[in-house]
């Protein structure tokens, strides 16, 4: 993927625990210039990028560098890993919330279904033209979030190679809903395109584990809104 040209006088964002970079590419589109944080190289990312672990990130540094901060911590301790592995993993979330908290900044935390999130907005694909993910994601914050419209409470039905399923077969991989995991039914190229994600940019595994750039696309405008108030404000 070319890196994107900076937004012109446009805010910043850090994104913390950005991996391949889906979560940053949404905020960009919302017009943020956005540097990365990841503790593992991420030779895909995009935009500029710092290799650091979180827990050697200062607030005051986030305060003086950026408008807004995001954050993926690890969701390992909430997802279906650790319900299959039955391993006990390392709960990010308390100390990421403290660490965005203390840079006084707007903030957002994304994490899985399960994740102890205050009073989350819970994001699906369904909710999203043109997405074919359903893709249940938290997302906390110090502003009031608003989704584009309500989740619907049945799910379309998703493409599956199960032949015990009864829709196997009827459903195609590239018209249908799929599901994007690291067991997921769907191959590369479906997975980029059901996603929103451009393709030949991410690797398989970099999809699993991103999240559609239409979520953060929506939160970042909500993000760039609240900061426009508040500088005609000041």
């Amino acid at each position: 993927m070319i890196l994107p040209a900076r937004v012109p006088n446009g805010m910043t964002l850090l994104d913390i625990c950005c991996k391949a970079g889906g979560a940053s590419l949404g905020y960009y589109l919302a017009g943020f210039n956005v540097v990365g944080v990841d503790r593992e190289p991420q030779p895909h990312y995009p935009f500029p990028f710092i290799q650091r672990d979180l827990r050697d990130l200062d607030p005051q540094w986030i305060a003086e560098n950026f408008d807004a901060v995001a954050a993926s911590p690890p969701c390992w301790a909430h997802s279906d890993l650790a319900f299959r592995t039955g391993r006990e993993y390392e709960d990010f979330i308390p100390e990421t919330r403290a660490l965005l908290e203390a840079s006084g900044l707007p903030f957002v935390i994304e994490n899985v279904e399960g994740a102890p999130l205050r009073n989350p907005l819970i994001l699906c694909g369904t909710q999203f033209d043109g997405l074919r993910v359903t893709r249940h994601r938290l997302f906390e914050s110090n502003l009031l979030l608003t989704a584009p419209r309500p989740c619907p409470r049945r799910h379309p039905l998703h493409f599956t190679h199960d032949k015990r399923k009864a829709h196997y077969g009827r459903l195609d991989e590239w018209t249908a809903f799929v599901t994007v995991t690291g067991g997921g039914n769907s191959s590369k190229a479906a997975a980029e395109d059901a996603m929103g994600i451009p393709a030949g940019w991410m690797t398989k595994d970099e999809i699993n584990q991103a999240i559609p750039p239409a979520y953060t696309e929506w939160i970042g405008g909500q993000l760039a809104e609240h900061l426009a108030r508040v500088e005609v404000a000041a």
